[in-house]
């Protein structure tokens, strides 16, 4: 039996002076310098964000100027890790969040129950949880350049409004409302009226004696629109984790902690008990010098007038019970002002973070992105081209020896190029210095350097769609380029396993989160239409046996390699004598119609039934009977044309006949 937590002041200190004490020391391991270096993990993140977003190509160009071998010297950069990000991004989303279902349900008895669990999570990962797939890109985008990104499930409320008549006595003197006090917050409002009062319960006026008039005030009704679990998205430098911590799964973590800042309007109305969700915040509101009692008053003014708050969440296990035993606790702490706000007991299984990447580091949680990886070899590819434009400008441009006896004037001397004109005594008195050129070969070089930062995460020449004629001549042929392809795709799909993993974690706890706290308000699509759910049914919907898993296979979407696979499988297909294809016009429609639309073709395919019935018409008119009726035949064929003939002709002069239909899309 679990020991009680018995609520006290001093245990609220102890947990306030513990998370305080673990997160702050923990806090350095993003300051200090990273070995061998001056620069922290924090100096690193910016630099691989000003990597992504291609700034070094541009802005160094005339902020950052390289002395160095020579004044203005070249620093320019390839920017190959936004190549990488643009071509990486929406594919892994169309391996993972893109698929259709994006979950199944498993080990939940029935095949019935099993399709309609999928149905019910695949419907409310893709309509019910607001603006998922914008945040699963911007989280994607995030752990391709940083290494790691954050995604963060919590309950939420969203609430509408309409404007309703809200019947009200009036004075009939001055026409105002008559007022009562609100027993909740104190404050004093127009006092509701029922139209059905008998006139003898009417109440009047204490200092006329009239009665009151009935009136009506519109007034903004809530409306509950959805409720249910919400996404964010929370930057790796936010997350704190205890010192020498390796592993990805932040359940796994001693403790976590989120930093973020709020607006002292944001905790407006949200006091209450912590076990309720809400936070004690008198201290808070006395430590940056307002009135508690006067809040509501002018919330505009407490909106206005304040900075940001800095709030820190913390989950983790703290020796909170009774007799001193470890319980998982959810705790919210004002940092600069050193206040606890609230915590309790965690309400799941599991801690509601999940961090994700495709590159884990192993030394700690915060994986690898596309930068860090590239580094090197990014680099050298930076130094090479620079090289070759130092080169170009010192060859267009060489080194001018003049003599004394030449006698230019000053500012003729930084004059050069095409159109210069000057005026010597000695022509023989100024040459230019000629500048050597060696044996080198940059394309060469550039070209092994970008082969070798390929390699590193899956990304081939025939991914990024590079037309068959700039490959070497060794992947031209069929086999050579599905070799190629599937190097890359080895890769890819390792990461996009990888993805579709951290995916199963967050559907699983999803489901767990129905089952603890939404089970019992769930409409579940059964036999076609919402049904809500009663306690057996609940029971059997959200059960602990049941698995949620991501559908994401790894699969590469490359549309060469779809090609490539669906060509082989077309001409294996026609070929084949195995007996369960032979004649199978539903499988080789199929097969036609994925490659149509892997070409990007909206071609309407003939219907399979309508194909056997020209096939046995051809095969009777080979027969003596099928000739006797051969010319009668041939004359109803014509006459059908001409008459579609003649329809079309009508539609295109304006008539109302034969109005053209559209192609059907390919799907």
């Amino acid at each position: 039996m679990l020991s009680p937590i018995v609520p006290s002041e001093a245990l609220d200190k102890r947990v306030l002076e513990y998370v305080l004490m673990v997160t702050e020391r923990a806090k350095s391991w993003w300051t200090h310098p990273v070995e061998g270096t001056e620069r922290n993990r924090h100096d690193e993140l910016q630099d691989y964000r000003l990597r992504m977003e291609g700034r070094r190509s541009v802005a160094e160009l005339y902020h950052d100027a390289k002395s160095e071998p020579f004044d203005g010297a070249s620093n320019v950069g390839v920017g190959i890790e936004s190549i990488f990000a643009e071509f990486l991004i929406p594919l892994l989303i169309a391996n993972t969040h893109d698929l259709e279902p994006k979950l199944q349900a498993r080990l939940a008895g029935t095949k019935e129950l099993v399709d309609d669990l999928t149905t019910f999570h695949d419907a409310y990962h893709h309509y019910e949880v607001p603006d998922k797939r914008e945040l699963v890109e911007y989280s994607t985008r995030e752990l391709l350049t940083v290494g790691s990104c954050f995604h963060k499930w919590s309950y939420g409320r969203w609430w509408t409004q309409s404007e309703v008549d809200f019947p009200v006595w009036i004075n009939p003197l001055d026409g105002q409302p008559m007022l009562t006090q609100d027993p909740g917050t104190g404050r004093m409002l127009p006092r509701p009226a029922d139209p059905k009062t008998p006139n003898e319960l009417i109440p009047v006026d204490p200092a006329s004696g009239l009665p009151m008039k009935l009136s009506n005030l519109k007034a903004t009704q809530p409306h509950l629109k959805r409720e249910g679990l919400e996404l964010s998205v929370r930057p790796v430098e936010s997350i704190g984790f205890p010192e020498r911590e390796t592993r990805l799964d932040p359940d796994q973590w001693d403790w976590l902690s989120d930093d973020f800042e709020v607006s002292a309007y944001w905790l407006l109305g949200r006091e209450g008990d912590p076990f309720e969700g809400k936070y004690r915040l008198t201290k808070l509101w006395h430590s940056l010098g307002l009135d508690p009692n006067t809040l509501h008053a002018d919330p505009l003014k407490l909106a206005m007038g304040l900075k940001p708050i800095k709030l820190r969440a913390f989950y983790g296990k703290y020796p909170a019970a009774a007799d001193g035993s470890p319980v998982e606790i959810t705790a919210l702490i004002a940092t600069e002002n050193k206040i606890m706000l609230g915590w309790r007991p965690s309400l799941f299984p599991r801690r509601p973070y999940f961090n994700r990447q495709v590159w884990h580091s192993g030394t700690s949680p915060i994986g690898k992105g596309i930068p860090e990886t590239v580094f090197s070899l990014r680099s050298a590819m930076d130094a090479l081209l620079n090289q070759e434009i130092d080169s170009g400008n010192l060859y267009n441009h060489p080194p001018l020896l003049l003599s004394d006896l030449a006698m230019l004037e000053d500012e003729d001397y930084e004059t050069t190029g095409p159109g210069a004109t000057w005026i010597m005594r000695d022509i023989n008195g100024a040459k230019f210095l000629p500048t050597p050129i060696g044996q080198r070969h940059p394309v060469e070089l550039l070209n092994w350097l970008m082969s070798n930062t390929q390699r590193i995460w899956g990304v081939t020449d025939l991914n990024l769609s590079a037309p068959t004629s700039s490959l070497s001549p060794n992947v031209t042929t069929a086999r050579g380029t599905i070799a190629i392809l599937n190097q890359g795709s080895i890769k890819f799909g390792h990461l996009t396993k990888r993805l579709s993993a951290l995916d199963t974690r967050e559907f699983q706890y999803v489901h767990d989160a129905f089952r603890l706290m939404l089970a019992n308000r769930l409409l579940v699509t059964v036999d076609g239409k919402p049904h809500l759910l009663d306690p057996t049914q609940r029971e059997q919907y959200f059960s602990e046996q049941i698995q949620v898993v991501a559908a994401g296979n790894g699969i590469s979407t490359n549309p060469i390699l779809r090609q490539q696979t669906l060509a082989q499988l077309l001409e294996v297909a026609a070929n084949t004598q195995n007996p369960f294809l032979v004649g199978d016009l539903d499988a080789y429609k199929q097969l036609t119609e994925q490659y149509v639309s892997s070409l990007g073709l909206q071609i309407k395919l003939k219907d399979p039934k309508a194909l056997e019935q020209s096939r046995l018409f051809l095969e009777l008119m080979q027969t003596p009977e099928g000739q006797a009726v051969l010319p009668q035949v041939m004359q109803r064929i014509i006459q059908a044309i001409q008459a579609k003939q003649a329809t079309a002709e009508a539609s295109r002069n304006g008539g109302t006949n034969g109005s053209p239909q559209p192609v059907a899309a390919f799907r």
